[in-house]
């Protein structure tokens, strides 16, 4: 067998392996995604409607990465370091439901606050310095985009555990039962692994330049 056909092989097991994951698990992702945006739109209401309710806590969030990057500096490992525990949190969250449900939701509301608070007609001075929900959304979106994916596939195997223990407590089952549901769980959380290990690369050496190289062009 010649080395292209086993490469072709290869990719045609993997794409049947990954296309077969999604559909097992769609009804997960579809919970998880559900979840992050409904809470940034209620984060963005209350922002932008409410701002000074949130005012509070987005400053501690932001004191709170100042002083992160302060003693340990903007680098790939920190922000992995950090991203990390998150992650962890909200895969194994699924053995109780609802803390995976609160990671994903206060994610997804605190993006949604930032973006309705730095909008808001009545904000009029902001600790943040010259931030506009625009300038936000460009310096977030570059590692955003693979770090929301993670945390939302992490959810989704932290739901795919939830299931698990749900189904074990209400049968006679053994673990061994449920084995390749297991499995799925743990292949969601290395997928989130892996984008949020990019994620990192982008926000340390990417984002930033990205960002300033976009503003200066307007």
């Amino acid at each position: 067998m010649s080395k292209t056909s086993t490469d072709n092989d290869f990719l045609h097991r993997s794409h049947n392996y990954f296309v077969g994951l999604y559909h097992r698990n769609v009804k997960f992702i579809i919970f998880s995604t559900a979840i992050f945006f409904i809470a940034v739109i209620i984060g963005g209401l209350l922002g932008y409607f409410l701002p000074r309710s949130v005012e509070n806590f987005l400053m501690t969030i932001v004191k709170s990465d100042q002083l992160l990057a302060r003693e340990h500096g903007i680098t790939t490992y920190t922000i992995l370091t950090h991203n990390l525990q998150s992650l962890f949190i909200t895969f194994l969250g699924g053995v109780v439901g609802v803390v995976t449900f609160i990671t994903i939701f206060l994610n997804g509301f605190i993006y949604g606050s930032f973006l309705g608070y730095l909008g808001s007609s009545h904000v009029t001075s902001t600790t943040l310095g010259p931030l506009s929900p625009t300038l936000f959304i460009i310096y977030t979106v570059p590692h955003g985009i693979f770090e929301i994916s993670g945390f939302i596939i992490a959810g989704a195997g932290g739901f795919r555990l939830t299931k698990i223990i749900y189904n074990l407590l209400k049968s006679q089952d053994s673990v061994s039962d449920h084995y390749w549901e297991f499995k799925d769980a743990m292949a969601l959380f290395i997928i989130a692994i892996v984008l949020i290990v990019i994620a990192a690369i982008i926000e340390a050496n990417y984002t930033l330049p990205l960002g300033n190289y976009i503003t200066h062009l307007h």
